[in-house]
């Protein structure tokens, strides 16, 4: 379902895509894609989810090497490598829905903030705490940053997006 809706958003616009041309895609019924998602914004969802659960799995058990800034450096790029496969479907829905889609935006800002917890855990940062919760706010900003660039981003190694990402990482570590 995941990989049909992100295949239609290519050749469909986003706010033009039902739940019923999904189901098609998909080759479900209607009925059945509605008992496991409730909208185009749950499915985006569950993609995220499955992309934060490959993350943990990749980096749960390694052991903490370098700087902080490298680690998350390391793990946001994977996520980057993780998302090239759907870069030509998430380029056009970012750019239909962000400026456009208010409710589409908050949902994903939620997930982001949601993701970014995940890293930081990772790489043993608490986000509990109302520092640790600056530091989220911190590390999503910086990953929309890089996001940003990643979208007009053609070269095969990333290089624009990693000198994104480490420029910023930087920055913010350099603030303490």
């Amino acid at each position: 379902i995941i990989f049909a809706t992100l295949k239609l958003a290519i050749t469909v616009p986003w706010q033009e895509i039902t739940m019923d041309s999904i189901a098609k895609a998909a080759k479900i019924k209607s009925s059945v894609l509605m008992e496991i998602f409730s909208s185009k914004l749950a499915i985006l969802d569950a993609f995220n989810r499955q992309l934060d659960e490959q993350i943990t799995e990749e980096f749960s058990n390694i052991e903490n090497v370098g700087s902080i800034r490298e680690q998350l450096f390391e793990i946001l790029m994977a996520r980057f490598d993780a998302l090239n496969r759907y870069k030509s479907a998430l380029k056009l829905i970012y750019k239909e829905t962000v400026p456009f889609d208010p409710l589409a935006s908050a949902y994903g800002l939620n997930n982001l903030i949601h993701s970014m917890k995940i890293v930081l855990n990772i790489v043993g940062i608490p986000t509990c705490t109302p520092f640790g919760c600056i530091k989220t706010k911190v590390l999503s900003v910086i990953f929309v940053r890089a996001f940003i660039t990643w979208l007009e981003d053609n070269s095969v190694d990333m290089t624009k997006t990693m000198a994104k990402l480490d420029s910023d990482l930087a920055k913010a570590e350099s603030l303490g």
